[in-house]
């Protein structure tokens, strides 16, 4: 005697466990009436039971580790909620709106990340995702060639594999030549509202250089290289990062002594970090000692808040930026 299988079981095992995931959460959980109807509406030609849903969750539970579909009887009912335990939904949130708020991903990216979040939750969480946003000019908007070069250079980092690759930046000048360079890439970070790739220097390997992935094109991984680092160089380059305040400018790393009033002091966590030592000298000024690329940009960033900072101390510093109001905000007689 033969038995009689059901060719529709996989399909009706995905589709109970789809529609309770798409449809469920802790505060909305779904008895098998709830689920039969769902399947009524979307029309399947198949009925499914208590027993075929019960059945279904425990295969899906003993087969995936990082979600799961909980269970409890209330009443006459059984009750079933799906739980995302790889990510919380805040956590979530924070993720599409760190995206959603940087220039660097074009409009169709930050639209396929927010849909991919989105249907990692019930539809009752979809609307805390929902961004609106302000169109602008926005860069990248070849997002699959970017992804192709990043794919690549992942691939490279893993692999520890040196790259070579032409780094095209933008220039008025038609008739520039792109030139090949090769190096060892550490990492990839996002700074400054940009995306960059981490390389180790070429002559000197504790020295970290750092190249704007989009404007990084035709990537190769370099056959039979390799590169050594370990895991305090590649903190050490992390820390440089954090007094970097734009990575191609001019300028050096610097020791410098800044006077603010205490109504900026969230600035000063912005730009320094949480790490900063100021102390009170008087009249709600605070003093603090911090690292950063002494450049233009720095020069205008201190500008911006109107003589709440002041540079103090050095008096070399002081005479530099002087200098740098004199040429650039005051006009001279002629």
């Amino acid at each position: 005697m033969k038995r009689n299988k059901d060719s529709q079981s996989f399909i009706k095992f995905l589709a109970v466990v789809d529609i309770i995931i798409k449809n469920s959460d802790e505060k909305h959980a779904l008895t098998v009436k709830d689920i039969q109807e769902k399947i009524y509406a979307l029309q399947y030609d198949f009925s499914i039971d208590y027993r075929l849903i019960k059945k279904y969750v425990q295969y899906y539970n003993e087969y995936y580790e990082d979600t799961v579909i909980a269970c409890y009887h209330q009443g006459r009912n059984d009750y079933y909620y799906f739980i995302n335990t790889s990510l919380d939904t805040m956590e979530a949130k924070a993720i599409v709106d760190l995206v959603y708020s940087s220039d660097f991903f074009t409009l169709k990216t930050k639209e396929n990340y927010k849909k991919r979040i989105q249907d990692m939750f019930s539809v009752h969480y979809q609307a805390y995702f929902n961004k609106k946003l302000n169109l602008h000019i926005v860069k990248n908007e070849n997002d699959q060639v970017f992804y192709k070069e990043l794919e690549t250079i992942t691939r490279a980092i893993h692999e520890k594999k040196k790259i070579s690759f032409i780094y095209q930046k933008p220039s008025l000048n038609h008739d520039i030549k792109l030139k090949r360079v090769e190096l060892a890439p550490i990492d990839t970070c996002f700074s400054n509202n940009e995306y960059y790739l981490l390389c180790q220097g070429a002559r000197n390997p504790n020295d970290c250089l750092l190249y704007r992935l989009d404007y990084i094109k035709d990537v190769e991984i370099i056959k039979d290289s390799s590169f050594f680092y370990d895991e305090y160089q590649l903190q050490c380059f992390h820390e440089k990062l954090k007094n970097t305040t734009y990575m191609y400018g001019e300028g050096n790393l610097e020791t410098i002594e800044l006077d603010f009033d205490q109504s900026i002091y969230s600035n000063m966590i912005d730009k320094f970090g949480k790490d900063i030592k100021p102390y009170d000298i008087g009249n709600q000024i605070y003093r603090v000692q911090v690292k950063h690329i002494i450049n233009s940009t720095f020069y205008s960033w201190i500008i911006g808040f109107g003589g709440k900072i002041q540079i103090s101390g050095n008096q070399e510093q002081i005479q530099r930026f002087k200098n740098f109001l004199n040429q650039h905000f005051i006009n001279h007689d002629k």
